[in-house]
């Protein structure tokens, strides 16, 4: 007699198991109200600052070598994105002036160090590593 219940057992044991787990991963679960909200273009930094003319334009001298195409690539871009209205005047001169450090280091010949700092730039001013 006690074997006919031991298999219900068994299977009521299953069930509240798999409701115990069921429960805890839907407490775990994020609800869609709580999903952060990600804005791809901030006004702030698709507005223009009003330039007062005391930054001055950083001017790279480039090499053609490795480092120096990819610091000129980045250039490019962020001269694309100003035009376009992506990038501020100041966040396209503050990234300039970082740019000016990796370039130097690629003049200099450390590529590895110009690249380490062309990728540092890229981050901190909001654009993919490369």
């Amino acid at each position: 007699m006690t074997r006919a219940f031991a298999p219900t057992a068994d299977l009521l044991r299953r069930l509240a198991v798999t409701g115990i787990a069921a429960g805890l991963l839907t407490a775990c679960a994020p609800s869609r109200d709580s999903a952060p909200r990600i804005d791809l273009q901030p006004a702030q930094i698709a507005e223009r600052s009003e330039s007062d003319g005391e930054s001055e334009e950083v001017v790279l001298d480039i090499p053609d070598n490795r480092c120096g195409l990819a610091i000129r690539s980045f250039s490019d871009l962020l001269t694309r994105d100003l035009e376009a209205g992506m990038v501020a005047q100041r966040v396209h001169d503050a990234a300039m002036a970082d740019l000016a450090v990796a370039n130097n280091a690629c003049r200099a010949g450390a590529q590895d160090q110009a690249l380490s700092a062309l990728r540092a730039t890229r981050l901190r001013h909001g654009y993919p590593a490369g």
